[in-house]
């Protein structure tokens, strides 16, 4: 299991039963048949620390953390080990790699509108993510961090942008070169390019996302 690109969510640690000791967020549990006591320590920085503990031999257990360990038993209690922390990792963190106060508040929105997720489609660009709807899972946001420079601007300072679809017949009179593009990696009569570092006003970017998501259907 992985908390790559992840930070966390203290007060979801919380809901999720955590309890804050010395400093710590801590998690108890049993696994495989009440046979270990599965302890998870994560302090604020989201730094993740587990220990297993054999409740019938009183002793620590560490195979499942042997990567040449094999056999039906210790590979059973390192899935157990795992899918306990797949499910605080999906519960109580959250992406980091778009993590621009205009790219949260977007993301935000999404949610909370349509309740559609950023998806991660491809391993070699983690920091690229969609957003499709679910009716018929058609994409109408795309979000990446470029080099300014491949947007056309005389600067390599990295930047995070969302690419949009848009009317035909208005994305020529408002691309300007400067805070709006032509979709920058997606067709460029359908779709506009938008800069998430503040040069644009949030209301006007929910709107243009909100027309997006209608010429998705």
């Amino acid at each position: 299991m992985t908390f790559k690109n992840k930070s966390v969510n203290l007060e979801k640690l919380i809901e999720f039963g955590f309890e804050r000791i010395e400093g710590r967020y801590v998690y108890c549990t049993e696994i495989f048949d009440n046979q270990f006591k599965m302890t998870v320590k994560i302090d604020e920085s989201g730094e993740v620390e587990t220990e297993l503990f054999d409740l019938e031999t009183e002793e620590i257990y560490t195979l499942h953390l042997v990567a040449e360990a094999s056999g039906e038993f210790v590979g059973k209690v390192r899935s157990e080990h795992d899918r306990v922390l797949e499910e605080i990792c999906e519960k109580c963190f959250e992406s980091s790699i778009l993590g621009g106060q205009f790219t949260k508040k977007v993301i935000e929105y999404v949610q909370k509108r349509y309740g559609d997720e950023l998806e991660f489609l491809w391993e070699r660009y983690p920091d690229a993510a969609i957003i499709r709807r679910k009716d018929n899972r058609k994409w109408y946001a795309l979000f990446m961090t470029v080099s300014k420079k491949k947007l056309g601007l005389d600067d390599d300072e990295p930047a995070e942008i969302i690419d949009l679809r848009f009317d035909k017949d208005e994305l020529p009179k408002i691309v300007d070169g400067k805070r709006y593009f032509f979709g920058y990696h997606m067709n460029k009569k359908h779709w506009i390019t938008v800069l998430l570092d503040g040069s644009v006003p949030i209301e006007e970017i929910l709107n243009y996302l909100d027309n997006s998501y209608k010429l998705a259907k």
